[in-house]
């Protein structure tokens, strides 16, 4: 069911027309849902707070994304299979992959760090503190 689909009620005997309740998530999504958190939350250190992240199912990717805010505009991290490796989508196009795979010897904090670095590798993101090149607008 999509957010725009109209509710379907249910009258009963008594002409209740209540909606019923969205069947739960399967378990892998779930699992994905909390590692495409468990990444943002190590994207706090490099100045992504939860104001500039979201994580939520995408119909279109078929996967679970982990959505972040940048001064280029919505960058998403695709929540792949195991076994596979992380895509980075721009503008609904698939702009690169992560150097690592989702596997369980792979630290959701390194897959923040690939991710901090792709978008900063971009312009897209720029971390306190650690970049190399002073802006034109920061030097006096």
């Amino acid at each position: 069911m999509t957010r725009t689909a109209l509710f379907e009620t249910h009258a009963d005997d008594h002409g209740c027309g209540c909606v019923p309740a969205p069947a739960e998530p399967d378990s892998g999504t779930t699992a994905d849902l909390m590692q495409a958190r468990a990444i943002a939350a190590g994207l706090a250190e490099f100045g992504v707070g939860p104001v500039r992240w979201s994580a939520a199912y995408d119909h279109q990717a078929a996967a679970v994304v982990l959505r972040v805010d940048t001064a280029r505009g919505l960058y998403a991290l695709v929540i792949p299979d195991p076994g596979q490796s992380f895509p980075v989508h721009h503008r609904g196009e698939r702009v690169g992959a992560l150097d690592c795979r989702r596997t369980y010897g792979t630290a959701d904090s390194y897959t923040a760090a690939l991710f901090a670095a792709f978008l900063r590798d971009r312009a897209a993101l720029e971390i306190p503190g650690r970049d190399a090149c002073p802006r034109s607008e920061s030097m006096v």
